[in-house]
């Protein structure tokens, strides 16, 4: 205890040695240039290039309203909370304010980079912002950064095409070709029959169109394969399904209800549960998906798989936040001529659940600042009221309430992040998303789920209680879907 006591108190002396040198260096040779330039203004970090000319423009607005100057700075993406932590104790030009994303929050906490929020203005509650930004920034119930923007995963259809597969239904219903129906009520189209254009169709025509595509769109994740094995895709349609699966961003909503990674709020390392029969079943199907429809990973990039949506080759796809922007570019430059939608899937079957994955970025207060009132203004007024600039600056969508969005699509893709799971905050889960994309990477090439789900939690676990953790092998659930019986298109 003694030797304990003495090692604490020579490390305080060192801090302070530290502090009261660098104090009196800066003391000694005066203010720089720099600090000149950055004296009684608010000072914000950020990391990703994409956030620049937003937060530009919102300096300036700010500055307008409030007469309070803020001034952007472009930093290294490297161990970004080291360097905020270095640049206060060296008492040089350090941050007031910093962009981050969640999944370093514990460890932002912890070194006392991200200071816990007063909410001067009253915000930080669902009335201004989404109920999962809102848990995204918090750590253990209280409150360390504004919630700027999210990403998240979403399927995507062509609506345009969709609709040509209903014409040719109801056309079939019409001309009394009885479809044919297999003992699990699954309508079959047999063939090509005379569809009229759909720009030619009557008012009523369409919302009895509109009322039939609810009717046969997938509402969970197997319904997709049931949907494909009952119904042909129009004759320039090559593929029913087509994403990215290396990234697992895109992967991850087929089993993220069932894989506990800190709790609801992923910040409780008490609570990982990753080995269990509802994530192995989950895997066993989206395993099943690569079979089912034939897909190479290797060829399909994210950028090819957008490239493929816009040329009308496939119907569904996974795609991020950034979908509508580029669809909706594609249209204003004539290259995407359909119209599309988000499918609001939250379930993989009849029971289990579907959650995409989603990470959140958020503003944050500098714990060691000196101005941290001042700076939890601008970040208030930075992620809410600014907030409807962000898409247009940046085409990222805001993690704050709007009244009206540019495109209904972009409250479809909202409503897929309010039921998104988080990446883990917590210090031992910092290489999480990595472990998770091999895992599911090596799934879907064909290797064991048992396996790999199993290696996937005991590598996390190992972190946590530090030394090795092995699992009791549990037994591998039967997928019980009927997708793969035999298709009688």
């Amino acid at each position: 205890m003694t030797k304990k006591i003495i090692s604490v108190a020579i490390l305080v002396m060192m801090t302070m040695a530290l502090l009261l040198g660098d104090h009196y260096g800066v003391l000694k040779k005066g203010r720089s240039e720099e600090e000149k330039l950055y004296e009684d203004a608010l000072i914000i970090w950020y990391a990703d290039s994409n956030y620049a000319e937003y937060l530009r423009d919102a300096a300036v607005s700010y500055e307008y309203e409030t007469g309070v100057k803020v001034i952007p700075v472009e930093v290294s993406d490297v161990q970004l909370l080291e360097q905020v932590q270095k640049s206060s104790v060296d008492g040089i030009v350090a941050p007031d304010l910093f962009v981050m994303s969640n999944e370093s929050l514990e460890k932002g906490v912890l070194s006392g980079i991200c200071g816990e929020l007063r909410d001067p203005k009253r915000v930080l509650n669902s009335a201004f912002y989404t109920d999962a930004s809102l848990r995204a920034v918090s750590y253990r119930d209280k409150f360390y950064g504004y919630p700027l923007s999210y990403e998240t995963s979403c399927l995507v259809y062509n609506k345009t095409a969709m609709e040509q597969i209903v014409s040719t239904v109801i056309a079939k219903e019409e001309a009394g070709e009885s479809n044919v129906e297999d003992t699990e009520g699954i309508t079959v189209v047999e063939e090509n029959v005379a569809v009229p254009e759909i720009k030619d169709l009557s008012e009523y025509d369409k919302l009895v169109l509109d009322a039939k595509a609810k009717e046969i769109l997938p509402t969970s994740v197997v319904g997709i394969l049931d949907f494909a094995n009952a119904y042909s895709l129009p004759s320039d349609v090559e593929n029913y399904f087509l994403w990215d699966t290396k990234d697992v961003l895109y992967n991850y909503w087929f089993a993220g209800a069932c894989l506990d990674v800190g709790g609801e709020n992923a910040d409780r390392n008490e609570e990982i549960n990753i080995y269990n029969e509802n994530a192995m079943y989950s895997l066993e199907v989206y395993q099943d998906f690569r079979n089912f429809f034939s897909m190479d990973e290797d060829s399909v990039s994210y950028e090819e798989t957008i490239k493929q949506f816009k040329g009308r080759k496939c119907l569904f796809t996974v795609a991020g936040t950034d979908i509508v922007q580029k669809l909706e570019k594609a249209k204003a430059d004539g290259t995407f001529a359909d119209e599309y939608d988000i499918l609001p899937i939250g379930m993989l079957n009849g029971t289990l659940q579907s959650r995409p994955l989603s990470v959140t970025t958020m503003i944050c207060v500098n714990g060691l600042g000196e101005h941290k009132s001042d700076a939890e203004q601008f970040a208030a007024f930075a992620t809410h009221e600014y907030a409807t600039n962000l898409y247009a600056r940046c085409g990222k969508m805001t993690a704050s309430h709007l009244e009206e969005y540019p495109y209904p699509q972009m409250e479809a893709i909202e409503d897929c992040y309010e039921r998104s799971v988080f990446l883990p905050k917590m210090v031992e889960t910092t290489n999480y998303y990595i472990l998770a994309e091999m895992c599911f990477c090596n799934i879907w090439d064909g290797k064991d789920v048992n396996d790999e789900l199993r290696s996937l939690s005991e590598s996390i676990l190992k972190n946590y209680y530090g030394r090795d953790f092995v699992h009791e092998k549990i037994e591998t659930p039967q997928v019980t879907e009927n997708y793969n019986a035999e298709d009688e298109n």
